[in-house]
């Protein structure tokens, strides 16, 4: 489809990876947004997922978590492709 959007390949895994830490949050494996987010393991992902998106020739990548409404794990994002346009933005991955 000509014209249509997409994300970097390590965006679109990062925010499947959050999408699954939130379904974690809705069965109760994991106590709450707030511990997720304070985990080594969220910090490795975020360190992982903004090489996965420099190796995919982003720039000026920005990765942040947040505790979003309703107890889950938000991500505020943004980051520039090589051609200069910037990708930015605020996602709560979950199932409605």
């Amino acid at each position: 489809m000509s014209g249509s959007f997409q994300h970097l390949d390590g965006m679109a895994a990062l925010l499947s990876e959050l999408f699954e830490i939130n379904e974690r949050i809705m069965c109760g494996d994991i106590v709450s947004a707030k511990a997720a987010i304070n985990s080594t393991r969220m910090t490795k992902l975020l360190r992982h997922y903004h090489e996965a998106l420099s190796e995919d020739g982003a720039v000026a990548i920005s990765l942040d978590v947040f505790v979003a409404a309703g107890g889950w794990v938000g991500l505020t994002y943004s980051y520039q492709l090589s051609d200069g346009f910037v990708i930015s933005g605020s996602q709560t991955p979950r199932r409605v």
